[in-house]
């Protein structure tokens, strides 16, 4: 079940999901890298999925940039001619059998091993490890589970 919003910033931006996921409704995945989810992952509602940093950190870059989306938002040239320079992209990957919480932000180059939960309202901005329980802001260890047998 997909009731989330999926935006392409780029012709390279991918997003792949796989069999029984569910991802519930107000998430936005918005890719320029790619972003793989994988079986069997519970997503709440209102998720943030971010495969790159949005805006370069230099001001002049981030003004040219504005001002292409005043002349271009909307024209099938927006994203296209988008430039990137300064702005940081990397894969995402919630491998099966995660379960992410409500309002949760998933941020660029994050790995979501097997098995693990992020608690409601987290910011992920690094590796989750299989089969653990992070939560907070940034999302930290609050347990270790035992992954199952077979």
């Amino acid at each position: 079940m997909l009731n989330a919003r999926i935006t392409f910033e780029s012709k390279s931006g991918s997003v792949t999901i796989g069999d029984r996921a569910y991802i519930g409704p107000n998430t936005s995945i918005i890719s320029r890298s790619g972003i793989s989810i994988g079986n069997d992952v519970t997503m709440a509602w209102g998720i943030t999925i971010y495969d790159h940093n949005s805006h370069s950190f230099d001001w002049v870059q981030r003004q040219k940039v504005v001002d292409h989306f005043y002349r271009n938002y909307g024209s099938p040239k927006c994203f296209d001619e988008l430039d990137w320079t300064g702005v940081e992209a990397a894969p995402i990957v919630i491998e099966d059998r995660v379960w992410i919480g409500f309002g949760a932000v998933i941020l660029k180059g994050v790995t979501i091993g097997r098995g693990a939960i992020v608690g409601a309202c987290s910011i992920v901005s690094r590796d989750v490890e299989p089969y653990t329980i992070v939560a907070g802001n940034p999302a930290r260890l609050v347990k270790t589970l035992q992954a199952p047998q077979g």
